[in-house]
């Protein structure tokens, strides 16, 4: 089994209980498992406007998981999530570590502080 780390960004019916979205990102970590996945970060960001109206809906209860997983779980999950009406926007991504390369090409582009050179770390 190949495992790759991925993201699933999903924005939930802000008028959902606790323990509805709770029950949605609880389903959503047992698929994950069964497949011999593993949920690797759980972020809750709350409820927040969205950009453009979904829905009818202007406000959404956003979820952000990091998971690992072979690829065959990521079309199984994605149609499950699209299916739960509590769920107003999924969507899952292969994480491509894209924040560590950003921040590494950022230093490498800055020129050094005069503290960096001392140490010997300028660019």
């Amino acid at each position: 089994m190949n495992l790759r780390e991925y993201e699933c960004m999903m924005v939930i019916h802000p008028g959902s209980s606790v323990a509805e979205a709770d029950g949605i990102i609880t389903r959503f970590e047992n698929s994950v498992q069964t497949h011999g996945g593993q949920v690797t970060r759980r972020d809750d960001w709350g409820v927040r406007k969205l950009e453009y109206e979904i829905e009818k809906q202007t406000n959404g209860h956003y979820w952000l998981l990091g998971f690992t997983a072979d690829n065959a779980l990521v079309a199984e999950a994605d149609r499950d999530l699209r299916l739960d009406d509590k769920v107003i926007r999924p969507i899952i991504v292969k994480d491509e570590h894209w924040v560590e390369r950003n921040r590494a090409a950022q230093v490498k582009r800055r020129p050094a502080t005069p503290e960096e050179e001392e140490d010997g770390n300028g660019a």
